[in-house]
């Protein structure tokens, strides 16, 4: 009894910082869609911390580079509401380093695909990110780098979540490349602000997807702790 107590409020507790998630994320995403900084410094740097708890509750066994990851991301999305090339550049130095914590964390759990899947996965990444570059950079000159410069690491991303989709389509699998392509369009919209006088709405848009590819990302997680654990579990059975 105690116990279905214990696991109850913790469910509980879970709920609440999922809700609180998502009503600091609304905030944000309405305040990019109206220009308010007012808004967005209050909600944006909310966002995280309460994923963070959120997973803190949820998770089976807590692991640590990707609570690291999370930290990073944090830091990067707090830079970016300044908007100026130097906190831009800033922010996308902390991204890189919260995607190569990202990639390690997930290929340190799940099986790397074999080399003919993995670079199937990675084409569509690649072409797109070439097309981008060669479309934007007469418009948006050096600038395009930071777009390149995490792409790289996208790419390979893409290229391991699509290749483990086709190899196995199970939910866990497409909870990554979900998120992976959510991410990916983020960035994308990034450029395309310098294209469309609609910034705020574009804004707006990579805020949705950020967020939901972050969730998504999270609950990946998830559901390799929960793996992890049935194979623990069987080799402890084998053992004894």
């Amino acid at each position: 009894m105690n116990l279905y107590i214990i696991n109850w409020r913790k469910n509980i507790y879970a709920t609440v910082l999922l809700a609180l998630f998502f009503f600091v994320s609304f905030i944000e995403i309405y305040g990019e869609y109206i220009g308010d900084k007012n808004l967005i410094w209050i909600s944006k740097p909310l966002i995280i911390p309460f994923l963070t708890a959120y997973y803190l509750k949820r998770s089976i066994k807590i692991n640590k580079p990707f609570l690291i990851s999370l930290f990073f991301s944090w830091i990067a999305n707090v830079l970016f509401i300044q908007n100026t090339i130097d906190f831009i550049i800033y922010g996308v130095i902390f991204f890189i380093l919260y995607r190569i914590i990202v990639i390690y964390t997930i290929v340190s759990k799940v099986k790397m695909p074999s080399i003919i899947p993995l670079i199937i996965g990675c084409i569509p990444f690649a072409f797109i990110y070439i097309s981008v570059t060669l479309f934007t950079y007469t418009t948006v000159g050096e600038s395009v780098y930071l777009f390149l410069s995490q792409g790289v690491f996208t790419i390979f991303l893409g290229g391991f979540s699509v290749g483990n989709y086709i190899l196995h389509s199970s939910k866990q699998n497409a909870l990554l490349l979900l998120s992976t392509l959510f991410m990916t369009f983020t960035q994308f919209l990034f450029l395309l602000k310098f294209f469309f006088d609609a910034v705020n709405l574009l804004q707006s848009i990579a805020m949705v997807l950020f967020i939901l590819g972050q969730l998504l990302l999270t609950k990946y997680i998830f559901h390799t702790e929960k793996h992890k654990q049935k194979i623990d579990l069987i080799k402890n059975l084998k053992i004894s």
